[in-house]
């Protein structure tokens, strides 16, 4: 694999709040006006029942959207599939688009009762195939013993669920997927989900960039040492 050919394809940061905000027509619209102000642009608004959207494709694609799940839970979802900017960027377009949130729904007690991110990415191998860079060189797996399905390899991959740590003081769950781009069986695909199963203080602010940090951290050392065949 060849780190530095990193591609990001999919970036999102997800939370679940109490209160719920109440989204209505008015609180639609106010929160538009909140996320112009905060310096965002957006092409198209929708409002369907107890949820607002926000979507823009330029500069760089991006989704806002604000939901009502239950009567007293609410989400905040910002993600930006195939991202033309940096992860700094959405990172700072994602805190701008929390701050204008704040704005239109206060709560002094507000909860984070969970949350979540995900980071999609490809990389180019130094092999011609991707899968076999994962089978042969990094799981050390003879090419033969692949011929037991009896057909062609297309594609295959591995996938991690990793539980919190013990004395974790954030817990995180974290799943890893690593496998051949099957549109391009020369690059690797790798997700990242963290997961943040444990409920915030109420009032704590959101904290959409020590999260995203967090898992950028995590796929530089940890899933790249891994991909490279690194031990510590």
């Amino acid at each position: 694999m060849k780190p530095h050919s990193r591609y990001i394809l999919h970036l999102g940061i997800n939370f679940i709040t109490i209160p719920a905000p109440s989204v209505t027509p008015q609180s639609s619209l106010a929160f538009q006006q909140a996320i112009i102000s905060s310096g965002l642009e957006f092409i198209r608004a929708e409002n369907p029942k107890n949820r607002v959207v926000l979507t823009r494709e330029v500069p760089s694609p991006l989704q806002i959207s604000v939901s009502m799940l239950e009567s007293q839970v609410g989400q905040v979802l910002i993600v930006s599939p195939r991202p033309k900017g940096t992860l700094d960027l959405f990172i700072q377009e994602a805190e701008a688009a929390l701050e204008a949130f704040e704005t239109v729904w206060p709560a002094q007690n507000r909860q984070i009762i969970k949350s979540d991110g995900t980071i999609r990415e490809l990389y180019e191998t130094t092999s011609k195939h991707a899968f076999q860079e994962l089978w042969e060189k990094r799981l050390g797996q003879p090419s033969q013993s692949l011929a037991a399905f009896e057909r062609p390899i297309r594609g295959g991959g591995l996938r991690f669920v990793m539980d919190p740590l013990p004395n974790e003081d954030d817990p995180v769950q974290i799943e890893v997927k690593i496998e051949s781009f099957l549109r391009d069986t020369t690059k690797i695909f790798v997700e990242t989900q963290f997961t943040w199963p444990r409920p915030t203080a109420p009032g704590i602010p959101f904290a959409a960039r020590e999260r995203l940090s967090q898992m950028n951290s995590y796929i530089e050392n940890q899933v790249r040492a891994f991909l490279s065949g690194e031990t510590k």
